[in-house]
């Protein structure tokens, strides 16, 4: 091997040395899962909303949503604040947690004057105060902070947001 070069033979987890590993779920004890890099890229509008390219297509196939629901989702009521730049809509817990979420491309914010959420084809998808899920997002998968936010992916709010 040379100097600089990755070892990429396996080890018996099936891991090459320098692969890149996910944390696991909390409480889920010890384990190892390849991470994949992520081919979606997460960008913020000038008032801070943040959204994911959502990804439709990968080596030439469809990438479709699993239909599926999670018996315990990510759920929250929306709440939001049109001062705060840095993250203008969030989803607050039943235990009042604020939870960060970074939504799909293409979903937008207005304040009118409570914050109004808007889905990719300009249709309202929930509004302040409204209990909103992402059937699809495991709560232990991120700690729903800025810096590991959940990520609206999947079937939701009456579309499929597949992120890669």
């Amino acid at each position: 091997m040379t100097k600089g070069s990755k070892d990429e033979t396996p080890d018996a987890s099936g891991l090459a040395r320098g692969d890149p590993i996910a944390r696991c779920p909390r409480g889920r004890g010890l384990c190892l899962q390849r991470q994949r890099p992520s081919r979606s890229v997460i960008t913020a509008a000038p008032n801070g909303l943040r959204t994911f390219s959502v990804i439709h297509e990968m080596n030439g196939n469809p990438v479709v949503c699993p239909a599926f629901g999670l018996v315990n989702p990510v759920v929250g009521t929306l709440e939001g604040n049109a001062t705060d730049k840095r993250e203008p809509v969030w989803l607050k817990s039943a235990d009042g947690r604020r939870l960060s979420v970074v939504w799909p491309e293409g979903f937008t914010v207005r304040f009118e004057p409570d914050v109004v959420l808007y889905n990719d084809q300009g249709k309202v998808v929930a509004r302040a105060g409204q209990r909103t899920e992402l059937s699809q997002t495991r709560p232990e998968e991120h700690a729903g902070t800025f810096d590991d936010p959940y990520s609206a992916s999947g079937l939701l709010l009456g579309g499929c947001y597949p992120f890669q």
